[in-house]
């Protein structure tokens, strides 16, 4: 596996896109429950489109190959494709100046992997504060090592979806550091609750908000969009304050997810089994 990441991060950026692309788009023309899956979520948020489903698949295929690129190819290296909108760099100073915790909520849009090293470089380096990647470890033993280690950077550690990993994330945000989380991923028996997501109830973690509420930290909405260039990060804080219940603020979340979606729909991962039940989770009655 580390053979295989070191290959593809030998690829010239622009070349592994387009040939992900086209293969992405085959997939999606051969595969027909994962073009289904694309579908059905594209209906749900009413955008589908066969042109919209084959940019999706286009755009999902980069997605996979982008990750082992950036941990194959160094922070160096990624920093350099890396750039932040005027007013995503303001807001991130601003919140990082502020001495609090920050959370970042990171959807599985554009290049998530790109986000903690540009803001561990840029407000972090040299400085004790430390940015924790929120992550499940993989099934697959061949795949642990490399996904946990492929995250590790200067001020930026990867923090496994399990008891250990969440004393790690407090310990981190008791100084001040900074968490970033995925919350649009189904969270485990007892880690979620029932609210929509496009119009159809939806397990929904609700780790995220319960360290926000018990560390009061600033939370931020981040996407890293791929462009011509490399990436491009936007941010933007989330005013909402939270209420203490779970349905309510849960579901102000997904609102939010749903309104940031929308805004770069192609680059969002709509294959993702985003509506399945956890196991020992009981769905809500229709």
């Amino acid at each position: 596996m580390k053979v295989l990441i070191y290959l593809i991060s030998r690829i010239p950026l622009s070349v592994l896109r387009a040939l992900s692309t086209f293969l992405g788009r085959m997939l999606y023309r051969c595969a027909p429950k994962y073009r289904q899956r694309i579908k059905e979520n594209l209906e749900r948020a009413g955008i589908y489109s066969e042109e919209m489903g084959l940019e999706v698949a286009g755009q999902q295929a980069i997605q996979a190959v982008e990750a082992p690129w950036v941990w194959g190819r160094g922070r160096q290296a990624v920093l350099k494709l890396t750039r932040g909108e005027a007013k995503t760099v303001e807001l991130i100073d601003e919140a990082v100046k502020s001495g609090r915790s920050i959370i970042f909520l990171t959807p599985h849009i554009g290049c998530y992997e790109v986000a903690p090293m540009w803001v561990a470089e840029h407000w972090l380096k040299e400085s004790a504060r430390q940015f924790a990647v929120l992550y499940r470890v993989p099934r697959k033993s061949y795949l642990r090592s490399v996904v946990g280690l492929g995250r590790v950077s200067e001020n930026v550690v990867p923090a496994s979806a399990d008891l250990k990993g969440v004393r790690q994330i407090i310990k981190i945000l008791r100084t001040g550091g900074i968490v970033g989380i995925l919350p649009d991923q189904v969270p485990s028996h007892g880690e979620g609750v029932w609210v929509p997501l496009f119009g159809e109830q939806a397990y929904t973690m609700t780790f995220p908000l319960r360290l926000a509420s018990q560390f009061k930290a600033v939370v931020i909405m981040a996407k890293a969009l791929r462009d011509e260039s490399g990436w491009c990060i936007h941010c933007k804080k989330w005013d909402y304050e939270l209420t203490g219940n779970a349905h309510e603020d849960a579901a102000a979340m997904n609102r939010l997810i749903e309104q940031t979606v929308l805004e770069n729909p192609q680059q969002y991962l709509w294959s993702y089994n985003r509506y399945k039940c956890p196991s020992g989770v009981q769905r809500p009655e229709q």
